[in-house]
């Protein structure tokens, strides 16, 4: 199954759940803030395209970013 992970990231606190709870799809920048693992990534988001069976992972950052600025959805 193909997801798709987005991150807004400008309005991540980098708080570190997201890169906590999915290492393997989350990791932070040299400022903390969120960014998708080999996704492309700017100063306003970033966002990456995946075909694992990892989605849960990635659906539970979603559910538990304090800022709701994660979006998984299915390709």
């Amino acid at each position: 199954m193909k997801y798709k992970i987005e991150i807004e990231r400008g309005g991540c606190i980098a708080c570190g759940t997201c890169y906590s709870l999915d290492p393997s799809h989350f990791e932070p920048d040299d400022d903390g803030k969120s960014t998708v693992i080999g996704g492309d990534t700017d100063a306003n988001a970033s966002s990456g395209v995946f075909d694992d069976e990892e989605i849960e992972g990635a659906r539970e950052a979603e559910d538990s970013c304090p800022v709701s600025i994660i979006t998984v959805t299915e390709q």
